[in-house]
């Protein structure tokens, strides 16, 4: 059976590569990003108004999503004094009220369904605190991201809607790339496992996540960050 699938921030490289997975497996993918191109849907998941209007435009053209990825983000860098109160609070909106926007979308016509799967894309950084490389917003969203997920997880268990988040260590896409050569080979030095990670293995992990067989498997965050947090 097709599902409609629908994963934000799909014009980066992890977002693209989630949905040509989701894709690849027969599903109906429809993509939000700032970016408005070809079958991508354009969006400002901070934005109450334009979330809403994505997924009335969905759900007239497709049907009710059963599949919701939640995968758009945006970084910043510095300490608490470097990042100014306006970057920290876009910074939350995109990375968690984007989502919280998002689900509250979805969740009642998934009940109604029968069920839904929902995959949050956190950061190690939601693990491990962040660093200057993150910014405090960016860390202290994907943390926020973590327990959202385990938030809805309890909330929708009895609505057979499972949660679960993702938290990505150092993946291959064009941000790690822009980080200068020597913190890059710092990173990578500090990590005992195969890095920077492929964005398409990422996507085979939160594919799975949404299958039936994962019927049992909600809340969870799943690191995916090549040991550098074993917790």
């Amino acid at each position: 059976m097709t599902r409609v699938v629908v994963v934000t921030g799909s014009s980066g490289a992890i977002g693209a590569a989630i949905r040509a997975r989701f894709e690849a497996g027969g599903d109906m993918v429809i993509g939000l990003d700032a970016i408005d191109a070809d079958g991508t849907i354009g969006c400002d998941v901070a934005d109450e108004r334009s979330v809403g209007a994505a997924f009335a435009t969905i759900r007239a053209e497709h049907g009710h999503p059963t599949v919701l990825v939640n995968n758009a983000g945006m970084t910043g860098a510095g300490g608490i004094e470097d990042e100014d109160p306006t970057t920290w609070r876009r910074i939350l909106d995109v990375n968690l009220t984007g989502a919280y926007l998002c689900a509250r979308e979805v969740v009642g016509a998934m009940r109604a369904a029968g069920g839904g799967k929902i995959v949050n894309i956190a950061s190690v950084n939601a693990r491990f605190g962040g660093s200057a490389l993150s910014g405090p917003a960016y860390a202290a969203s994907k943390g926020g991201l973590v327990t959202l997920s385990r938030f809805l997880a309890r909330e929708h268990a009895s609505d057979n809607i499972q949660v679960n988040a993702v938290a990505p260590g150092p993946h291959d896409t064009p941000m790690w790339a822009a980080l200068d050569p020597g913190l890059r080979r710092r990173i990578l030095e500090a990590i005992p496992g195969e890095a920077p990670g492929d964005p398409n293995d990422l996507a085979s992990i939160v594919h799975f996540l949404c299958d039936p067989s994962t019927g049992y498997l909600t809340g969870a965050t799943i690191d995916v960050n090549g040991g550098q947090w074993m917790g």
